[in-house]
């Protein structure tokens, strides 16, 4: 009898951690999609993009210019000059001052205009990076871009 209830619960722990999906399939089971290149090039080029991080750090103005170049305003005050890029269906930021300037790259999704990012590697894949809190055309906060 023991054995078997040592298997029952075995098995309903397989069972749960199956059913266990990440915030970005949650976002897409709710109706979400995912944008592709051309979508994601046209929402941010020329833009400024508020956005509130996934994990609670805060809000950050990025402007991303039409010609490549990032100014990302920090929850700390402090702003990062990059770069940013479609590369297939994702965006891809580079900010070459910070200690380890390798691209990052996330995945838009949208739901009624409302639109998120999603992490794409390392233990933070499938969460979300942040959402979007409003997009709006040219740098209004006149962040540097040099």
């Amino acid at each position: 009898m023991r054995s078997l209830t040592v298997a029952l619960l075995a098995c309903s722990a397989v069972a749960l951690s199956a059913c266990v999906t990440t915030v970005k399939e949650q976002h897409l089971q709710d109706g979400y999609r995912l944008l592709s290149g051309s979508e994601i090039t046209t929402l941010v080029s020329g833009q400024t993009v508020e956005g509130r991080y996934g994990d609670g750090h805060g809000t950050y103005i990025d402007f991303r210019a039409a010609d490549g170049r990032l100014s990302t305003l920090e929850p700390s005050g402090k702003t990062y000059i990059g770069t940013w890029e479609v590369e297939d269906d994702l965006l891809c930021l580079t900010y070459p001052t910070v200690p380890v300037p390798i691209p990052k790259c996330l995945e838009i999704a949208e739901k009624d205009g409302h639109y998120v990012e999603f992490r794409i590697s390392g233990p933070a894949a499938g969460k979300l990076g942040a959402e979007y809190v409003s997009i709006i055309p040219g740098n209004i906060k006149n962040l540097p871009l040099e």
